[in-house]
């Protein structure tokens, strides 16, 4: 299934940066840890823009991470889509018709296995990997994924997007994570962002 347009997406914190994306050639970004009151305009800017807005529901200052929460990022603020660590959180914004990314940290094989029975639990659009660096564990995610379990149905690769996020520094590191299987990276770094679409 293919989310995003393009390899890679800005992760947004604070309103100077959101300026810079709009008038950058990225087209989509992921807004964090900026509070509830600058969300309406953010969102009305970007999509007079022609922009794409996923919102972290977990990390928005003044707002619950909770069902209710997600409620009112995609009916009263219309996000395009929602990330979250918690499953209510993304069955609400499915509920919504919004495109749902689960946020996974794979930190050692116990949260590996972890995340592949959430995955096929709750059925996400897309799954975001954290550290980027566990690029590395995608084929094995996605073996465990397509591997039969009793009571549970398999997920190949083409039913989920893959997303790399965190600590990436260089063209290179982007490049390993897309081999690897990721569709797109997130990039705090707007400079690397542009630089990586002009390179390719």
């Amino acid at each position: 299934m293919k989310v995003f347009s393009q390899p890679v997406l800005l992760a947004v914190s604070t309103i100077k940066e959101f300026e810079k994306f709009l008038d950058s050639p990225l087209e989509a970004c992921i807004l964090m840890n900026l509070h509830l009151s600058l969300l309406p305009e953010i969102l009305r800017a970007a999509h007079r823009a022609g922009k794409t807005v996923f919102i972290h529901a977990d990390l928005v200052h003044g707002l619950a991470a909770d069902e209710y929460g997600c409620e009112y990022i995609c009916q009263q603020l219309g996000a395009d889509g929602v990330i979250s660590t918690k499953p209510r959180v993304l069955e609400t914004a499915r509920r919504s018709h919004k495109t749902t990314v689960l946020r996974l940290f794979l930190i050692d094989s116990q949260s590996l296995a972890k995340g592949i029975s959430l995955i096929r639990h709750l059925r996400p659009d897309c799954v975001e990997l954290l550290p980027a660096l566990a690029c590395e564990a995608i084929p094995e995610l996605l073996a465990g994924l397509s591997r039969p379990q009793p009571g549970q149905e398999t997920v190949s690769a083409q039913d989920i997007s893959l997303l790399c996020g965190g600590l990436l520094r260089s063209p290179e590191q982007i490049d390993r994570c897309l081999q690897r299987g990721a569709q797109a990276v997130t990039l705090s770094s707007r400079e690397l962002a542009v630089r990586y679409l002009q390179l390719i």
